[in-house]
């Protein structure tokens, strides 16, 4: 635009406006400002931001109206814009200062809207901050129009130029990376952003940003494995409902990433985290100094923190006072621990002796920060990042370990009175996996067992020390090597086994045979939650409790000195097995001393004198051999096995009378919800009708009755009869038989529903499949049997007419598990072709379900009860039970303080 267009306009050259843009090259500085007056604008007024061309001429970029809004432009515009605006300063809702004005300023483009600085106003004068790009000494004192001007040439201009996209404001591009994108790309564009910034003198990344990088790079990031790994190799969460911290776990075993350099990445974003949120509102414009120095402080006082010993989030109802409410509290109290490197404690206890014991695995010296910063000048500057030495990261890890320590110690004590001593053995990273495979370590540490192994130390802590110092009060803010001296705490260990104290104790031993190899009288606060009198009524192995008898007898016959000798141990068992009326394990001995005997097992082979003792399961020779007939005639097969089940009958007795009834159950869940049911029945659970309603008329005719368990194979037996038969139209009733038997020897297992249901499918019976089917749905627990029964309901259903409950019945399987997802989509997709349903999404599965009167398994009753069983459980001691239905119910409803009980029912057990 020519200069005498401009005539009485105001004009403003703003010095230092728009820096050089690299790799771009101007034979002249150009000079940039704004124009008020002179050019045509809307009827509400505004100005235009513009470069001057020589001494008179200007070229419009761009026109900004008095509300805070730029709009890109070569002309001159007489309407206001009918379009989103290229910049906007907008207005933060909440005004936290009086007589001042807050908000951010906002690019715009096609990917949305970007906020790239905050902006202040008092008095008719801005400033600029919270920015990516360095405005030096024009970033405050500036009039809305010179604010409007460089803001726009900084952040929207200058990248049409050929400059960077200026990133968005102070730590808000680092957290949208993290939570939009996979996390090892957000890492790496982290730090690559960090890099390429580097190369614009104009833009000049957050201190803390900066140090994220270098955390980064100290961790690995560009070395190895890590620089080898795919975008999704790593799994990063926000532990929201705890500590709110980074969560780093690997997601591509293939992948190779070591667990140090996880524990590292992962330490780089809570440090980072951390810092922020020390500095609140300031952290975007800290400098390397306070940043290095509020890390190093968060590093050194790691056991201030006292977490919250308040409920877990989804754990079940319980007293506070007993073992599970002890594990509960200690557990979330775990979990809301905000560290800044991450360590992993598992927790055993026996409160009767007042004893509870961590094994925690904490970072070694590699895992504290490889830079620190220099206070010192040097060279001119304020300071620098240098090396830490070897010696002075083994003394910050050791501090950083017993100041964990310390910590769990103080929760230990705080969760529970009855606590009167607390030990721990802490291991480095370095040392917790051993030698052991890549899945062998996995497991291990899903299901710590106890760890044995080198330990970095060893100590024990007890209550009166605990409350002479409040609570360790000096030793958690500064120095812990005294405490640790007093408390005779044992360094570099080659060995230390975090529980052989519990694994001493007496309870030890019950804890691990409970229910099955040893019984007890059930405390009454347990009973009506696992819907028994004692722990023998939870038993769900036929022979487990025989076993250990035969496994006795082994032990001591091998130091027998003749086969006479052998026989008068084996019959003063059998002597005592009478005296109890145990006639299983009469009939065993008989068969032992008649094998000893006639020389028929070597008294020297304990397994073989156990087999001889245990006797022939039958059965499962039968499934053994009729796996080879089904492969050319499967009747054949069914008929092995029909004859083994009647054999059974016969020889054994597994069959229903007046005084007792065979059943049969594949999990400690499937036991609980028949007791419950039982009891129910009797009218002495007011708790259980609910989750045990489907139930109750089959296990009516068991009251008052004794319940004898039976060999898995028995059971498997009557499954794989009628599987064999299922395509044999004439043994159809066969077939039904056997499934219905099944059906009432385990009537709270699934597997037995899922095959009847199938059985009737295949005679044409849809209404009585539905009804086996959706009582299997009542009361299934594991995965893949409810997906199982949910695709041969949706069959069933859509077969009977009624293909909108049939369609919400696959879509349900392929949520639950994948194990029948090429069926179930097959059957799924033609089923829409035929009928035209419109599926349900996925979460709106279940209301569908319901509007249907189909069951959501598991239902609501059926994880009550397990949460409730595994409470009984836990506080009765009988831990086996405890972590079987703790671990289902994680299943569906996860939780990771619950988790940290599940690893504790795992330890102290003999």
């Amino acid at each position: 635009m020519k200069g005498g267009a401009l005539f009485g306009a105001k004009r403003k050259v703003l010095a230092d406006a728009m820096p050089p843009v690299p790799g771009v090259f101007a034979a002249e500085p150009a000079t940039f400002g704004w124009v008020e007056g002179g050019i045509a604008t809307p009827a509400t007024g505004g100005a235009y931001v513009v470069e001057f061309l020589g001494k008179n001429d200007v070229a419009i970029l761009a026109y900004f109206d008095p509300y805070g809004r730029a709009f890109s432009t070569d002309v001159p515009l007489s309407v206001p814009p009918a379009r989103e605006p290229d910049m906007a300063f907008a207005r933060w809702t909440d005004q936290p200062t009086p007589n001042e004005e807050r908000g951010c300023v906002e690019v715009r483009s096609e990917g949305g809207a970007r906020e790239v600085a905050q902006y202040g106003c008092a008095r008719n004068r801005y400033w600029l901050f919270d920015a990516w790009i360095d405005f030096g000494p024009h970033a405050a004192g500036l009039s809305y129009a010179d604010v409007m001007a460089r803001a726009y040439l900084a952040f929207v201009h200058r990248p049409k130029l050929g400059a960077r996209n200026v990133p968005e404001r102070g730590l808000t591009s680092v957290f949208s990376w993290l939570r939009t994108e996979k996390p090892l790309a957000a890492l790496r564009r982290i730090a690559a952003e960090v890099r390429e910034v580097g190369s614009d003198p104009a833009l000049r990344p957050p201190a803390l940003v900066r140090c994220l990088a270098l955390w980064l790079a100290e961790a690995g990031l560009n070395e190895g494995a890590v620089h080898d790994a795919k975008d999704g190799a790593l799994r990063l969460v926000r532990t929201v409902r705890y500590a709110n911290t980074f969560y780093l776990a690997v997601e591509d075993e293939g992948a190779g990433i070591e667990p140090r350099t996880v524990w590292a990445l992962e330490a780089a974003l809570n440090r980072f985290l951390l810092v922020a949120e020390a500095f609140g509102d300031a952290a975007a414009t800290a400098t390397d100094v306070d940043c290095a120095r509020w890390d190093a402080y968060l590093i050194e006082t790691a056991a201030m923190q006292r977490p919250s010993l308040d409920r877990v989030v989804d754990a079940p109802s319980a007293p506070s006072d007993g073992e599970w409410g002890f594990r509960c509290a200690v557990g979330g109290a775990v979990e809301r621990l905000r560290l800044p490197v991450r360590a992993e404690a598992v927790v055993g206890a026996d409160l009767s002796a007042g004893l509870a014991a961590f094994d925690v695995t904490v970072p070694d010296a590699s895992l504290m920060p490889e830079w620190t910063w220099a206070e010192e000048p040097r060279f001119d500057r304020e300071g620098s990042w240098e090396l830490a030495t070897a010696e002075a990261r083994e003394a910050q890890a050791l501090r950083y370990a017993e100041h964990v320590g310390i910590v769990l110690a103080g929760i230990a004590f705080e969760a529970s009175p009855k606590v009167r001593r607390v030990e721990v053995v802490a291991r480095p990273l370095a040392d917790a996996g051993g030698a052991k495979g890549a899945d062998e370590s996995a497991r291990a540490d899903e299901f710590p067992q106890g760890a044995h192994g080198p330990a970095l130390y060893r100590v024990a802590f007890d209550r009166a020390a605990y409350e002479a110092t409040a609570g360790f009060g000096s030793a958690r803010a500064g120095d812990p090597q005294p405490l640790f001296s007093e408390a005779e705490a044992q360094f570099n260990l080659p060995e230390a086994d975090a529980f052989g104290t519990l694994r001493a104790l007496p309870s030890a031993r019950l804890r691990g045979d409970l229910p099955e190899a040893e019984d007890a009288l059930l405390p009454a606060s347990a009973r009506e939650a696992l819907g028994a009198e004692r722990c023998a009524d939870v038993r769900i192995s036929h022979d487990a409790a025989l076993r250990r008898v035969g496994e006795g007898l082994a032990d001591r016959i091998v130091g027998a000195s003749s086969a006479a000798e052998a026989i008068r141990i084996v019959r003063a068992a059998q002597e005592r097995a009478i005296a109890e009326a145990d006639t299983r394990a009469v009939a065993a001995c008989t068969r032992l001393m008649a094998a000893l005997a006639e020389g028929e097992v070597d008294a020297d082979d304990q397994n073989a004198v156990v087999g001889r003792f245990l006797g022939e399961d039958r059965c499962l020779a039968a499934l053994a051999r009729a796996r080879t007939l089904a492969l050319s005639d499967p009747e054949a097969a069914a008929d092995a096995l029909i004859d083994a089940v009647a054999e059974a009958v016969a020889l054994d007795g597994y069959a229903d009378g007046s005084s007792e009834v065979y059943r049969s159950f594949d999990l400690y869940a499937s036991r609980v919800l028949y007791n419950r049911a039982l009891r129910a029945h009797r009218g002495g659970c007011a708790a259980c009708g609910g989750a045990c309603a489907s139930t109750l008329a089959r296990v009516a005719r068991d009251a008052g009755k004794r319940i004898v368990l039976v060999p898995d194979s028995f059971y498997l037996c009557h499954l794989e009869i009628v599987r064999l038969l299922e395509h044999s139209f004439e043994r159809a009733d066969e077939a039904l038989r056997f499934g219905q038997r099944a059906v009432e020897m385990a009537p709270t297992v699934a597997a037995g529903f899922c095959r009847l249901g199938r059985a009737y499918m295949l005679v044409g019976d849809m209404e009585n499949a539905a009804e086996a089917l959706i009582e299997g749905l009542r009361v299934a627990v594991q995965p893949n049997d409810i997906a199982l029964l949910y695709y041969q309901l949706g069959y069933v259903l859509w077969k009977a007419g009624k293909s909108s409950a049939g369609a919400a019945c696959y879509v349900k399987s392929l949520s639950v598990s994948p194990a029948f997802v090429l069926q179930a989509s097959a059957e799924l997709q033609e089923l829409v072709e035929e009928t035209g349903e419109v599926l349900p999404d996925h979460g709106e599965v279940d209301a569908a379900l319901a509007r249907a009167e189909i069951p959501v398994a598991p239902t609501e009753e059926v994880l009550e009860a397990l949460g409730a069983g595994a409470v009984a459980a836990t506080d009765a001691g009988v831990f086996v039970v405890a972590r079987s239905l703790l671990s289902l119910r994680l299943r569906y409803r996860p939780d990771d303080a619950l988790v940290n009980v599940l690893h504790s029912l795992e330890v102290g057990s003999a």
